[in-house]
């Protein structure tokens, strides 16, 4: 199988009789502003805050901590003292979490219990005081805390290059958390805390501020720790690649445009743009320069088609003008160009004994003998998305030429020409139990009209080509695109537990002209471990990636920290 290179002026010749189309276009290689647009419903976030706190650790480890005095004169009875803490393990339980959208920003709070250690897995504290040592078995009984905060959503732009810039409000953090609540066991405890008492001591009051500072300190990195989490997730939203498809390379491009955060959801909306930078020369004449515009509004944040399952948590949305320009620019760059011959591998021989499958003996007396034929598609107009039939997307194709070629008088001579329009569908199908994306492509000869163009040598018989071609439709055409068209399938990613459980895919906006999915998450058993047939991992599936930190995107926990680092204080 090879593209074909037909000639320029041909082509030009050809081009003459085409009508001229009265459409409005976007221009090769335009950006396409509201390509992509996200949203996170309320539900959404409910479900995230269901989900989210399954993903903080259960225990973790204190670092060894510890503090000295020599007292005066360096003598252990004139104040000195000395203490240390090892075997440390917070252990945290969450009860509660919310993320909640309010107008221009999103509200979370979280409330939960924190124990250090437990009377079966105890700290060992280490203490020196007047002259008096021991080592005691402690922990600390589970103490409430809650946190509440803001965070904040913009795209900035910096010298052409977008990103997503998240600002934490305040942070406010309640705790209770007292001397009742430690627990030290197996020690003269009493003994030293008089003695301690006696000088305006204690060793409770030694290890409240360790639990206090740590909980104030973690406070203060949570911000900036959970701003740079958001963003760096967010980044992989700006996009800028080349897509290599059955050898015709386009470049993609996606970047951020803009956040919206209302009371019914969350949107982030991005900017697109597929082009090549070259025509094929198989449709340089027929270019019309860009691609199918028909701009309108958005759907608002959070509404869906009345036919979707009330509660979904994601909605996407995809333009038609941004669909048909990646449509475009792949029939630009000769995606639909094929030259097959005697050489290709379709099941059948490519000779002219394929025209007794379109019109019976009528080109017999043409060709008394079997001869080697040469099938050349010839696109004329690019296809174009329909997301009003049937299927979840239509693709219509107009003018899809296919022309016959035999040896006549020692020449190539075209013997039939055709042009064929066809809608083929496409329908999206999730498995929730393995998290396999089905892309089911339905095109058949019952789906496509054929109108023969060209047919010199045996006009007569031009009814009876286009009666019976449908029925050979898949053995002369399906075998070329078969590749292109074939079902495919994609392992969807699963990010700490949790991903995409269910899909369904309506057309949307008051038009009907935006492909809206809208999907809910879940706890899932899925991983998701790369691309399926036809993955094109080139395009980034990266089905089973996690990025750094997800699981901590909109959680951080600072509280968690609370056992995690010691500061000395001087």
């Amino acid at each position: 199988m090879r593209r074909p290179l037909l000639a320029p002026a041909a082509l030009a010749l050809l081009s003459l009789s085409l009508p001229a189309a009265a459409q409005d276009l976007n221009p090769a290689g335009s950006m396409i502003g509201d390509a992509i647009n996200v949203d996170v419903t309320p539900e959404g976030f409910a479900k995230l805050g269901e989900l989210l706190p399954a993903l903080v650790p259960a225990s973790v480890e204190i670092p060894y901590m510890g503090d000295s005095y020599d007292g005066a004169a360096g003598q252990c009875w004139l104040g000195g003292y000395a203490y240390s803490v090892s075997n440390g393990k917070v252990n945290i339980t969450i009860s509660d979490m919310s993320l909640v959208p309010q107008e221009g920003y999103l509200q979370l709070d979280a409330t939960f219990l924190i124990a250090v250690n437990s009377s079966s897995d105890p700290m060992y504290l280490y203490y020196s005081a007047e002259c008096l040592d021991d080592t005691c078995d402690g922990h600390v009984d589970a103490f409430p805390a809650t946190i509440s905060t803001t965070i904040a959503l913009q795209v900035l732009d910096s010298g052409g290059t977008r990103s997503l810039d998240a600002t934490i409000g305040s942070i406010n953090l309640s705790y209770s958390l007292s001397s009742s609540d430690i627990h030290l066991d197996g020690c003269a405890i009493g003994t030293v805390e008089d003695v301690l008492n006696f000088f305006g001591l204690s060793i409770y009051d030694l290890i409240l501020p360790l639990v206090q500072d740590q909980l104030n300190s973690a406070i203060n990195d949570f911000g900036p720790q959970i701003e740079t989490l958001i963003e760096d997730a967010f980044s992989q939203a700006t996009i800028e690649q080349t897509v290599d498809l059955n050898g015709v390379s386009a470049n993609l491009a996606l970047a951020p445009s803009a956040v919206e955060i209302k009371p019914a959801g969350v949107r982030l909306s991005m900017d697109g743009s597929m082009s090549t930078s070259e025509v094929a020369p198989c449709v340089a004449a027929y270019d019309p320069g860009g691609s199918l515009s028909t701009p309108s509004d958005l759907p608002g944040i959070g509404t869906a088609p009345s036919g979707v399952s009330p509660g979904y948590h994601l909605g996407l949305l995809l333009s038609d003008d941004f669909g048909n320009q990646a449509l475009y620019s792949l029939w630009r760059g000769g995606l639909l160009c094929y030259t097959i011959d005697d050489s290709a591998n379709i099941g059948v021989p490519i000779t002219t004994d394929l025209l007794g499958l379109l019109a019976g003996d009528s080109f017999k007396e043409l060709f008394p003998e079997s001869k080697p034929m040469i099938i050349q598609t010839r696109p004329k107009a690019a296809p174009t998305l329909d997301f009003a039939g049937e299927h979840d997307v239509g693709i219509d194709v107009t003018q899809l030429g296919l022309e016959f070629y035999g040896e006549l008088d020692n020449r190539q001579a075209l013997i039939v020409g055709l042009d064929l329009d066809a809608l083929a569908g496409v329908d999206l199908n999730l498995d929730g139990a393995t998290g396999n994306l089905g892309i089911d492509v339905a095109l058949s000869g019952d789906d496509v009209i054929p109108t023969v163009t060209d047919n010199e040598f045996e006009p007569d018989a031009s009814g009876d080509i286009e009666a019976s071609f449908s029925g050979v439709f898949d053995t002369l055409v399906g075998s070329l695109i078969g590749g292109l068209v074939g079902d495919l399938a994609f392992a969807l990613p699963s990010f700490d537990g949790f991903g995409l459980s269910s899909l369904e895919v309506s057309p949307a906006g008051p038009s009907g002209d935006w492909l809206g999915a809208y999907a809910s998450l879940d706890q899932v058993d899925y991983v998701g471990s790369g691309c399926g047939s036809g993955g094109g991992c080139s395009m980034g599936c990266a089905a089973g990636s996690k990025a750094p930190g997800a699981g901590w995107l909109f959680l951080g926990i600072p509280l968690v920290v609370a056992g995690l680092r010691r500061r000395r204080q001087d």
